[in-house]
């Protein structure tokens, strides 16, 4: 079993190592433009946090929601004196590189199709706009629903529970924004389930029947995962997991749609 697992784990990188080949070879002649696209992304995230986006963090996400007295009680602070700037340098990183990688698929399309992961037959401009269109919108409800809902609400909730127990409410600023940002990245990924799911029912990869019979296990699920990566208490756990819960039916909803649609044209 280990052998075999071994033997599966080897095949696996060693694919993936000739696809990131095929599409580095295929965009080297473009990788000019990637790389700026990187820096410029790098660059801004650093300037925009340093130049006003804490401070409209600080307001919106922690304080919005409380009252003067928890507000005066609780602060986001520098542990040591390179916090700041090599947290600024990792977000500005991680949005070059988000930032860049679209631009390194597609100018490596024709290394992936080689390697059969991309499609085969050329997709109508307006289609792949569409869909990417939808995906960014998706992403902007979910980080904006945790944007404007989830955290000041959870914040004031951890806040006041610390100020009532005594405690003056000291946030380091490097666990604070990995808890924001991971967190609201996980709302956006997670908005985009009624786009995945549609897509996989309708292309057959994951037949609609399967997302209907195991929907049980993914309520479960979210909760279990909303129990691991929010507060404790039921009100903070209700606010990750109802709308989590809401977008699998929506998505059933839509699959089912899209794969009715496909049958009937068959």
């Amino acid at each position: 079993m280990a052998s075999a697992l071994d033997e599966d784990t080897v095949r696996t990188v060693q694919s993936g190592r000739e696809t990131l080949g095929s599409m580095l070879s295929t965009a080297q002649s473009q990788l000019q433009k990637v790389f700026i696209v990187f820096v410029v992304g790098l660059i801004g995230t650093v300037l925009g946090l340093q130049y006003g986006v804490w401070d409209r963090l600080r307001q919106d996400l922690l304080y919005s929601k409380m009252d003067l007295t928890t507000q005066q009680a609780t602060n986001i602070v520098a542990v040591t004196p390179f916090d700041v700037i090599l947290l600024q340098v990792k977000i500005g990183l991680v949005v070059g590189v988000l930032l860049a990688l679209p631009l390194l698929i597609y100018l490596g399309r024709d290394g992936l199709r080689q390697q059969g992961r991309w499609p085969a037959e050329r997709i109508p401009a307006w289609k792949g706009g569409l869909f990417v269109l939808t995906s960014l919108g998706l992403f902007t409800v979910g980080v904006a629903y945790a944007y404007e809902l989830f955290f000041p609400l959870m914040f004031n909730f951890l806040a006041g529970n610390a100020s009532a127990a005594g405690f003056s409410p000291q946030y380091s600023i490097v666990k604070w924004a990995q808890f924001v940002f991971l967190l609201g990245l996980s709302f956006g990924l997670a908005a985009q389930l009624p786009l995945l799911m549609t897509v996989l029912s309708y292309t057959g990869i994951v037949p609609y029947e399967t997302f209907r019979e195991k929907w049980r296990w993914a309520v479960v699920g979210i909760f279990v995962f909303g129990a691991l990566f929010s507060p404790p208490d039921p009100f903070t756990q209700i606010l990750w997991a109802a709308p989590l819960c809401g977008l699998y039916g929506l998505s059933l909803a839509l699959s089912r749609l899209a794969v009715t649609i496909k049958r009937s044209g068959e």
